[in-house]
């Protein structure tokens, strides 16, 4: 039996969508739909009904929200409870780089000590967030890089002007906990499109559909669109349509030449985010009732820098050649690199994805492939980072279910 070692710097099961202190972040999705076990798809919600009576505002008219560091309590749960996890060694290091020889694997860990391995698995999650643009910004109090944690409103005066940069979630989010703070500045949220995403329905019994077999980007978007129909997009049917679409949409994307991947991917990828992430009823409410009061506005653009006064505010530089005064910046950008994967790709240690050259090339077995084309037999990837290549892979249960499927051939392996 392999010894099993686990990199990471972090508690296990928290990372940073689920390890935030702030109570005010919650999951977008209802509890039924936050799957850990692909046998036991309610388990997170049978567990929440036993363990969290400390949340009235989880619930609401379309199911209970809870909130993100319930998530990774629930997983710390599931940890504890199974005794063979005790013989997994974990390294509270970070992974700087990593590379092969003499047969096997030598991580260098951010203390320059290094660590080494006969197989490795990246599931380094999403990368950690980073301003989106080119320059050097000083982190401080109210230029909030990472706004995970959520402890930054401490340090944000009520009538401050804060300016957000994205409009997903995250910027759902940082609304949210301003709001129920009592924040009364003006807000401007800036983002490409200039749009919200829609809140989460009612829907129910979504059954799975199956893909036609196409090769190009237009002919898989006619399916969409098809699928979906006319409907709005904030009604539950067309919610109900979309995620019929996502169980197999994993398989129709492996499906199709990394080319047109690339091309639906510029074409589409935002607006898939927009519907695919939508926000949990209480963070949507907050956004809502921000834009009919007047505090906040959405600015359609694109943020290209931020220059630091000496009084302590700031100038939010746009494309556009336009600027927004700010007293504190929030980066909900979303952007982010993962120094590990940019590292194994710059070493000449993995080969590039042919469209998108900041990330790895991998098998449709989630092995990376070696400069030359050929894939390692010893090297994978799991979860966000492999979305690119497997399709919709971003939520627990989607990780879940690849997650185990990788560690199924994993052991096969070892087996032969």
């Amino acid at each position: 039996m392999e010894e099993i070692s686990i990199v990471s710097p972090q508690v296990l099961g928290a990372g940073q969508a689920f390890g935030c202190v702030n109570g005010d972040f919650r999951l977008n999705v209802r509890a039924d739909l936050m799957q850990l076990w692909p046998d036991e798809p309610d388990h997170f919600a049978i567990w929440a009904t036993r363990h969290i009576t400390d949340d009235p505002d989880a619930d609401t008219p379309v199911g209970p929200f809870h909130r993100r560091r319930d998530f990774a309590a629930y997983i710390a749960h599931e940890l504890a409870a199974r005794p063979a996890l005790s013989s997994v060694r974990h390294i509270r290091k970070t992974a700087m780089a990593l590379g092969e020889r003499d047969g096997a694997w030598h991580i260098t860990l951010d203390d320059d000590s290094r660590v080494s391995a006969a197989r490795v698995v990246l599931a380094t999650g999403n990368p950690p967030p980073d301003w989106p643009f080119r320059g050097p910004v000083a982190d401080s109090d109210r230029l909030v890089r990472v706004p995970w944690r959520g402890d930054w409103p401490d340090h944000i005066g009520r009538q401050a002007r804060v300016v957000i940069i994205g409009s997903g979630l995250t910027a759902l989010d940082a609304l949210h906990t301003l709001r129920l703070r009592g924040h009364e500045g003006d807000i401007r949220l800036v983002a490409p499109d200039g749009l919200l995403p829609p809140v989460q329905t009612d829907w129910h019994d979504a059954e799975p559909l199956a893909w036609p077999q196409t090769s190009s980007a237009a002919g898989f978007l006619r399916f969409m669109r098809d699928t979906v129909g006319d409907l709005p997009w904030e009604k539950t049917e067309w919610q109900r349509r979309f995620e019929s679409l996502r169980f197999n949409i994993s398989a129709a994307w492996q499906s199709l030449p990394a080319t047109e991947q690339t091309r639906l991917m510029r074409r589409l990828g935002w607006l898939w985010s927009l519907a695919r992430f939508r926000a949990g009823p209480q963070a949507h409410g907050s956004a809502m009732a921000m834009l009919d009061s007047g505090q906040l506005r959405l600015v359609t653009g694109l943020v290209t820098g931020i220059d630091s006064r000496d009084d302590d505010t700031h100038q939010v530089r746009l494309a556009s050649g336009a600027s927004l005064d700010a007293d504190a910046v929030v980066n909900c950008s979303g952007a982010g690199r993962d120094q590990l994967i940019t590292r194994l790709l710059d070493d000449g240690v993995a080969r590039r994805h042919d469209g998108l050259a900041a990330r790895p090339a991998l098998t449709p077995r989630l092995q990376l492939l070696r400069p030359d084309g050929n894939a390692y037999d010893t090297l994978f990837g799991v979860g966000p980072m492999t979305a690119h290549v497997a399709g919709d892979v971003l939520g627990s249960a989607s990780i879940a279910r690849q997650a185990r499927g990788l560690a199924a051939r994993l052991i096969t392996q070892q087996a032969g």
